[in-house]
Order: C-alpha cells, then sequence, then structure tokens
C-alpha cells in the first residue's frame, strides 16, 4: 500500500487486501489513528469474511480498551453471526460493564458459536470487576429469563454464578440508583465484607477458544 492515507480514508471495498503483511499493515494503521473514521473501519474489518483481518482487528480493539468498546456493543444484536462473536469476545476481554444487558441475550443467540463467545465474555465480565452489573441486569429480567440466564454462567463459572446469585440477595444494591456500580464501589464492597475476596476475584481456569468454523486458518478460507 503506497498510500497510507489515501487506503485508510476510502470505505473498506476500495482496499486490496491481498497478503497478510498487507492486512497487518492497514489493520495497525487504524489502531495508530484511533479516530473515529478509523474505529468504524475496524468495525468493518470485523464483518469481514476473513478470520485473519478479524482477528487483527479484534487484537487492535482490544488494545484500544474502552474507546473502541462503546462502537461494538450495537454488533451484538445485528450483523453476521461472527461479527457477533467477534464483539462478544472483545467486549468480554475488556471486561466492558455497559454491554452486559446485550451480552445476556445473546447467551441463547441461534448460534451456538455466538451464545457460547458471550457466555464465555459474561464469566470474563464477572472476573473482571463487573459481578454487580450481571447481577443488576439478570435482577430486572423476568424469573424464568433470569434463571436461565443465570444458570449459563454459573454452567462456565461456578464461583463467578455463586457470587452473582449472592449479590442478587442484596436489595440495596438491586435498587440502588446511579448507574453503573463496579465490584470496587463501597456499596459492593460493603455488602461482601468478610467474604474472602480473593477466591471471588481469583482466575478461573482458561476457558479455550471456541474453534473456528468459518474456514482453515489463514488466507485459504478468504479465496
Amino acid at each position: 500500500m503506497s498510500d497510507d492515507k489515501y487506503a485508510q480514508s476510502r470505505a473498506f471495498d476500495a482496499l486490496n487486501p491481498r497478503g497478510l503483511a498487507g492486512k497487518r499493515e492497514y489493520v495497525r494503521g487504524l489502531e495508530q489513528r484511533s479516530d473515529v473514521e478509523a474505529l468504524s473501519l475496524l468495525v468493518e474489518c470485523l464483518c469481514d469474511e476473513s478470520w485473519y483481518l478479524r482477528d487483527l482487528a479484534e487484537e487492535s480493539l482490544l488494545r484500544m480498551g474502552e474507546k473502541g468498546a462503546p462502537v461494538l456493543v450495537p454488533l451484538l444484536e445485528q450483523g453476521l453471526w461472527y461479527t457477533r462473536a467477534s464483539a462478544a469476545r472483545v467486549l468480554g476481554r475488556c471486561a466492558y460493564r455497559p454491554s452486559v444487558p446485550a451480552m445476556l441475550r445473546l447467551t441463547e443467540d441461534a448460534n451456538e458459536t455466538v451464545a457460547e463467545a458471550s457466555r464465555v465474555a459474561l464469566v470474563a465480565i464477572g472476573r473482571g470487576g463487573g459481578a454487580i452489573s450481571l447481577a443488576r441486569s439478570l435482577h430486572e429480567l423476568p424469573a424464568d429469563e433470569r434463571y436461565r440466564r443465570l444458570e449459563a454462567i454459573r454452567a462456565k463459572d461456578r464461583q463467578v454464578g455463586q457470587r452473582v446469585e449472592r449479590l442478587m440477595r442484596q436489595d440495596d444494591l438491586m435498587s440502588a440508583e446511579g448507574g453503573d456500580l463496579s465490584d470496587e464501589s463501597p456499596m459492593v464492597r460493603a455488602s461482601e465484607e468478610g467474604l474472602d475476596l480473593e477466591v471471588l476475584t481469583a482466575p478461573s481456569p482458561d476457558e479455550p477458544r471456541p474453534p473456528r468454523t468459518d474456514g482453515p486458518r489463514g488466507e485459504a478460507a478468504d479465496a
């Protein structure tokens, strides 16, 4: 790509992403720019058929943290299955708490790869300071939905599920005004005083990454 500025300012279909190096260079340039247009183009990368390009975009968005996370939340409820799965993975690894309500709905997605990505993401959010966000979002659901989604979390990580259930029993936490509580909020910490927080927040065993089903690793799948 001899003219980076030109290539990055065009819609993605104007780029000719033939080699692996070209794709890496393209995504790296977008990450370095990190402006509104660059974020939009990274989202387009998540919608591309190329597994390799999507993976590069996921890693870039992850490094951008909360700057890139808000643009991913709408993708949880629209687009192709692999785009929804990519968005869930990034948001989970960022432990982005505002994504919890949409992520809970995704646990019953018709595509099992998407549903599994959302369950893994919710556990990661619960481990990353968002157990109270899970509890409050679950509490707002009808009883049958609440139970199913809590069971999905508990099946992935028993400790996170138990902590969320315990927090849901705290009426003051469930009714607290002020929106975005975190697990470090004084109210939450006070409610868990005396509990073994080291156990509550200890990392769980690594979950295996769901296998890709859109083609073999590499560019052969994109041809």
